[in-house]
């Protein structure tokens, strides 16, 4: 992700585009599905206190470049902590060419089947994040929020998730991707999201594309002062199912941010026609000033913060079941 520059990473755009967003969002209420009551933000089930201590963990790892061993260390944690509830993650190995030569990556891909009452092949909502910090930094980088905090909501996700197993309509996909950032110092051309661009022609190859009806991106999402971006790359529909659950739970505060079209590991599912959206922050610190900076630690991070995003996701995935059996 994250070339600031117009038209990529950080390009934003007018008030009047941010308004069309919320009309589009009006528009999905009045649709249906994204009408139906939601619980209160406290009732959702999602552990803020096991989050954070993953993100200290994985910060403890240090920098984690693509090709890393501090990165060989953080996929051995979160392949421990998955087996914990009892999924079974597999490594997607691959090697691409880069600008600095063949540099093998490794994804972790973790099927969470649908229960016993879904329809037969049943739609899959892939949920994904990044797990590499940007390298080549001329300062010690550790990415507690580009890196670390999706992370480790997006295995809070699949815990919580887990849980609920029997009763899922839709299957679900989780995938931690290598090679999100560039090798080079900036983001250009395919030197970026080596790990999603993987991901989706294996999908393509599979045949399994046909069953992927949504795709949901976490990013930078510990923030203390988190307002999620309204990214313009992501599909309408899906953006203003999440605008809507975090307005219905009463996290509304934490969205409509500044309006981007953001480049990131969305854009190849979109690319292979399947909806997609970006759940991000791409307003850390005054002006983005924290964003591949020495400054991207902890302490620029909150527990509630991580906690907003993961019960704001987990409350506009009940609507995303439904939407995805209608397509």
């Amino acid at each position: 992700m994250k070339n600031p520059q117009p038209g990529k990473k950080g390009a934003s755009h007018s008030p009047g585009s941010l308004q069309r967003h919320f009309l589009l969002l009006v528009g999905y209420v009045t649709f249906g599905c994204a009408g139906d009551p939601n619980p209160a933000a406290e009732t959702i089930p999602f552990d803020a206190a096991r989050t954070w201590r993953d993100m200290e963990t994985i910060v403890g790892f240090g920098e984690r470049p693509a090709g890393s061993s501090n990165l060989e260390k953080l996929r051995n944690f979160l392949e421990e902590e998955l087996r914990a509830v009892e999924l079974e993650p597999r490594r997607e190995r691959f090697t691409a060419q880069t600008p600095r030569g063949p540099v093998d990556f490794c994804n972790l891909v973790v099927d969470l089947p649908a229960g016993k009452a879904a329809a037969p092949n049943p739609p899959i909502c892939v949920l994904c994040a990044h797990i590499d910090t940007k390298g080549g930094m001329p300062f010690r980088f550790v990415g507690a929020n580009d890196g670390a905090s999706e992370t480790a909501v997006l295995l809070e996700l699949a815990r919580q998730l887990t849980a609920r197993g029997p009763t899922l309509p839709i299957a679900y996909r989780f995938v931690f991707f290598d090679g999100e950032e560039s090798v080079r110092p900036e983001w250009e051309g395919e030197d970026n999201c080596y790990g999603s661009r993987h991901h989706v022609r294996q999908l393509e190859k599979s045949g399994m594309i046909s069953r992927v009806k949504a795709c949901v991106l976490i990013d930078m999402v510990g923030d203390a002062d988190l307002q999620l971006t309204v990214e313009k790359n992501s599909d309408p529909a899906l953006m203003a199912i999440f605008i809507g659950a975090a307005l219905k739970i009463g996290l509304g505060a934490h969205v409509g941010g500044r309006a981007r079209a953001l480049q990131d590991d969305h854009i190849p599912f979109r690319a292979a026609g399947i909806p997609a959206v970006d759940l991000i922050d791409f307003e850390y610190g005054p002006g983005n000033s924290y964003w591949h900076q020495v400054s991207d630690t902890l302490e620029m991070c909150s527990p509630d913060s991580v906690h907003a995003v993961g019960r704001i996701v987990l409350a506009g995935l009940v609507d995303v079941e439904k939407w995805v059996q209608t397509r």
